[in-house]
């Protein structure tokens, strides 16, 4: 495939308008604070633990416009992730001297599927999984729980890590492999080269998904509705024209060629389309939309198709639904009245006069929809079961209850849809209402 050395005409006077646009903003408004760098930036000379002055933060761009020189004339844009922003340099400095004594610090990984936990515990929730040979920043090193296999500690200590998406957490050394960034260039320089490029391989043959749904399977909080196998980056490999793809549209670049720039940048040549490898299942795509404004994107490749994640998780619903009528298909209250379940994903509610209008709005019906739809927050307690919604058929929205099964029967408890978010319960009410029923056995039925 062609390479080229130098920028498109048409992506330069872009580029050099949208600069000195921010250059415009940055003279009336000043610095907006002090960043202390949180991954190394080779091509800017830059290191984990500099402190670097910050001129506009671009939450729709989510960069960071930072100087890189004392005349705060030359600068340059870092995802939002890559640096903490303080609002003045002494908390800058302050907060860099903390973390000094890992500042050069890395690890690769030596075991597929290693957790990174959200506290140095074994037992505590995972935010990320690791594979083998992955880099991440090593922040600190802190105090938790001894890691436990065949009845011995293993040999070890809890360290706060950072992934290159910004992931941040704890993972134990154990299956760590510790470098100085100083003593190697492992990961840390891309050079153009003129043979074969498998990163550019990989970025051109894999199948590129919005990297809101990988968080979405890691926190297994999968949304079918968010899933849409039309969205996502196609780079276009016999085309000639990539492809970003939303739920707002699809932006087309037809392109004559593909050039890696000294920064392991992929730049399609004749747009304003760019691609940076973050690691081998991530890219960040940068681009300008059609109305002109700079755009940053993150795609994931995944191990499931989104056929496959959305099968999945209709499963697991399906599962939640079975586990309840594995119970009783009719629940009773003596003052909340009868909930039975009846064919497909269906229930007919009747009794239920002392819950409106607090729960239940007047005039809702006798029956409705159930769906298993709903995810607990991380901060509610370990005891519930899980989350449902009951959707009555004269009712205009959903009603989301917390749910408790039990062989002695059915437990829900009303959540105000100001408390659900993204359809995760975030928070219990203040003054639950909590229903108890009972199960009442008879014939065979299902959601």
């Amino acid at each position: 495939m062609a390479t080229f050395s130098r920028l498109s005409r048409s992506r330069g006077l872009l580029l050099f308008a949208f600069l000195g646009a921010l250059s415009v903003l940055a003279s009336c408004t000043g610095k907006i604070g002090y960043g202390v760098i949180n991954w190394s930036v080779p091509e800017y000379s830059l290191y984990a633990g500099d402190v670097v002055p910050v001129f506009i933060q671009s939450n729709i761009g989510k960069v960071y416009v930072i100087g890189l020189d004392s005349s705060d004339t030359r600068r340059a844009e870092l995802p939002l992730w890559q640096l903490t922003l303080y609002k003045s340099r002494s908390k800058a400095n302050k907060a860099a001297a903390a973390l000094a004594e890992f500042r050069y610090t890395y690890a690769t990984v030596k075991l597929d599927g290693l957790p990174v936990r959200a506290d140095p515990e074994n037992t505590s929730r995972q935010v990320y999984r690791l594979k083998e040979g992955e880099k991440i920043k090593i922040v600190r090193m802190g105090k938790g729980a001894p890691v436990i296999a065949a009845n011995a500690p293993l040999a070890g200590d809890w360290y706060e890590v950072m992934t290159d998406d910004g992931t941040a957490g704890w993972c134990f050394s154990y299956n760590l492999a510790f470098f100085d960034e100083r003593e190697t260039n492992t990961g840390l320089a891309a050079a153009v080269d003129s043979g074969p490029d498998p990163v550019l391989e990989n970025l051109l043959t894999r199948s590129w998904y919005p990297e809101s749904w990988r968080a979405m399977i890691r926190a297994n909080r999968v949304i079918p509705s968010k899933i849409d196998s039309r969205q996502g980056f196609f780079p276009g490999r016999t085309s000639l024209v990539a492809r970003v793809e939303g739920l707002d549209g699809v932006i087309t670049f037809p392109y004559t060629g593909i050039t890696r720039t000294e920064a392991g940048v992929y730049r399609f040549e004749g747009t304003s389309l760019t691609v940076q490898a973050r690691r081998g299942d991530l890219i960040m795509v940068q681009y300008t939309d059609q109305a002109g404004m700079p755009r940053a994107e993150y795609f994931a490749a995944l191990d499931s198709t989104p056929d496959q994640i959305v099968s999945d998780e209709n499963e697991r619903r399906a599962a939640l639904a079975a586990a309840v009528m594995d119970l009783s298909e009719r629940f009773s209250s003596g003052n909340y009245g009868v909930l039975q379940f009846i064919g497909g994903d269906r229930f007919l509610w009747s009794g239920y006069q002392l819950l409106v209008p607090s729960v239940i709005p007047p005039n809702s019906g006798g029956g409705g929809s159930v769906a298993f739809d709903r995810f607990l927050g991380d901060t509610l307690p370990k005891d519930y079961t899980g989350a449902l919604s009951l959707s009555f058929d004269q009712a205009s929205s959903p009603l989301t209850f917390l749910y408790v099964l039990e062989a002695t029967g059915l437990k829900l408890e009303f959540v105000p849809e100001s408390l659900v978010r993204d359809s995760v319960v975030e928070s219990r009410s203040l003054t639950p209402t909590v229903i108890y029923f009972s199960p009442e056995k008879t014939g065979q039925g299902g959601f």
